[in-house]
């Protein structure tokens, strides 16, 4: 994925994200009568959209985030015992009311745990979770909880998404650009699908 189509994703991902009761841009439909009118309607349109460049720096968070997402060391570790999970900090590089009820997610190491909580129907869209019981683990108990954990590789993209019934659920995304020492993106949202 180029930084252009990182830039445009988190562009994307913070206009999706509006708060309850904000009021979103209302726009008019173009007058295809009007060839000219047209073409500057063009013109106008495309001069909003993000313009790539090649030395714009890599975001080390989502638009509007709170925080951007820790160091994490190199080379490759055993999965955290129990104990390192109960002491980490949680970790989200998206806005806090972007956050999904019911869900936490942590950081120890290169290892990244989601747990999810409530009606949990199923994980789908899993994508980037390497060898099963070597980079990625998971207990799911439909009705009840969803537990991944999962190792981030440099260079790699992690995707998931946890469905509950009758409920908004939740939407992983972690992406760890190869010219960085960390992710760009440790995000854990509200998915409503």
């Amino acid at each position: 994925m180029t930084r252009a189509m990182v830039g445009i994703l988190l562009v994307m991902m913070a206009t999706a994200c509006c708060r309850k009761g904000e009021k979103k841009e209302q726009t008019q439909p173009l007058d295809t009568t009007d060839t000219a009118k047209n073409s500057n309607a063009r013109a106008t349109t495309t001069a909003l959209l993000p313009t790539p460049q090649t030395n714009a720096p890599v975001l080390t968070a989502a638009p509007g985030a709170g925080q951007a997402s820790p160091e994490v060391p190199t080379g490759t570790s055993p999965p955290p015992t129990v104990a390192e999970w109960s002491a980490a900090a949680e970790v989200n590089t998206v806005h806090v009311n972007s956050k999904p009820k019911d869900c936490s997610m942590k950081m120890v190491r290169e290892w990244l745990k989601v747990n999810c909580t409530g009606n949990i129907r199923e994980v789908t869209n899993r994508e980037g979770f390497g060898k099963y019981g070597v980079d990625s683990f998971e207990k799911i108990v439909p009705g009840t909880m969803a537990d991944l954990v999962v190792r981030m590789k440099k260079g790699g993209a992690i995707k998931a998404r946890i469905l509950r019934n009758g409920e908004s659920g939740a939407s992983l995304f972690v992406n760890w650009p190869s010219q960085l020492d960390k992710p760009s993106i440790v995000a854990l949202q509200i998915f409503n699908g």
